[in-house]
């Protein structure tokens, strides 16, 4: 009888660690989500090739990665005069703080050097561009799909405070599963 009673106890107690356990890591991922990544939807064709409309990502928070290099994926929070509404478009950093950008025969100059541009459509035009010297703590973004992109071309340089996640990995749709850079 004795021996029953501590079986009782103990498979009480293995529950109630389990649950607890449970709780904790389900918690975790939570503030892990929370604090760390980003889930990011593409809206638009503005990065196709690469990615598609309706595509779906998680990326690391930019507050947890040290600064974004030439070519990162970024998303970059926007302020839309228009519509008076702030959004969040994913694009490519092409400019870091002091580089000077020029767009030539249809071809992106960082400090007066051919871009290695491997992600633009290859449909791209795009109209000259006057060299800009970027400012400290401002980027120059392009989005791969130079034809239709709202990108650094018309809404000028964006200030570091307003890129909140760089790379990661997409998940959706599952036949296009990989990492985001």
């Amino acid at each position: 009888m004795n021996n029953d009673k501590e079986l009782i106890k103990s498979g009480k107690t293995s529950l109630l660690r389990d649950a607890l356990e449970t709780i904790l890591f389900v918690l975790v991922i939570l503030l892990i989500f929370r604090f760390v990544l980003m889930s990011v939807k593409v809206n638009g064709d503005s990065m196709e090739p690469t990615y598609i409309d309706g595509e779906r990502g998680i990326m690391l928070r930019a507050h947890f990665y040290n600064r974004p290099s030439y070519h990162d994926v970024v998303v970059v929070r926007y302020f839309d005069e228009d519509t008076q509404e702030e959004e969040l478009i994913v694009k490519r950093v092409f400019g870091l703080p002091g580089d000077t950008i020029s767009i030539r025969n249809n071809t992106v100059l960082i400090n007066g050097n051919e871009s290695n541009d491997t992600n633009r459509n290859p449909n791209t035009n795009m109209s000259d561009m006057d060299p800009i010297t970027l400012g400290e703590d401002q980027y120059f973004i392009l989005g791969d799909n130079r034809n239709i992109s709202l990108d650094s071309r018309y809404i000028g340089p964006v200030m570091g405070y307003n890129i909140v996640a760089v790379n990661g990995i997409t998940y959706w749709p599952l036949n296009r599963i990989g990492l985001i850079n």
